[in-house]
């Protein structure tokens, strides 16, 4: 090799050298600065994202806080059963089977907004007095609904 490249004349030796900081550089560019910069720029992105959600739980919290010192949470009268079909019809959510467990009830929701599912849950824990033992939530074919494999409530 050593003798191939003093056959080379002294141009094309410099053409070679060029050639190889060329290459040198652009690898260095692609597998090591390029990566490192886009994972800089998502770690930031995530981080921002990190730190609105944190002020967004934190004022959040404050006002359900203040909510709860109101007194926000009224029991109503009625089974579970009742206390379901009201709340959910009130809100356009169609319930696709109850079922009872001791003192429990488990319901199922085929298809849901999720916003929907989020204030009929709020509601019913805060303004019916159930309480939310166990849920199992599986994303729906359409965009923004999901579905409840299982929802298990019981009375506070």
């Amino acid at each position: 090799m050593k003798q191939w490249w003093l056959e080379q004349n002294t141009k094309d030796q410099r053409l070679m050298i060029f050639l190889g900081v060329v290459v040198a550089i652009f690898l260095f560019y692609t597998l090591i600065w390029q990566p490192l910069n886009e994972n800089l720029v998502k770690a930031q992105s995530k981080l921002t994202k990190q730190q609105e959600l944190a002020i967004w739980v934190k004022q959040n919290t404050a006002q359900y806080l203040e909510l709860k010192k109101r007194g926000g949470s009224k029991k109503s009268t009625g089974s579970l059963t009742s206390k379901v079909n009201r709340t959910a019809r009130g809100l356009g959510i169609t319930v696709a089977r109850m079922q009872p467990q001791g003192d429990d009830l488990l319901v199922w929701i085929d298809e849901v907004p999720f916003n929907s599912l989020l204030t009929w849950l709020e509601k019913i824990s805060t303004q019916e007095g159930m309480r939310i033992i166990a849920v199992d939530i599986a994303p729906s074919d359409a965009e923004g609904t999901v579905k409840v494999r299982r929802l298990q409530l019981g009375n506070s």
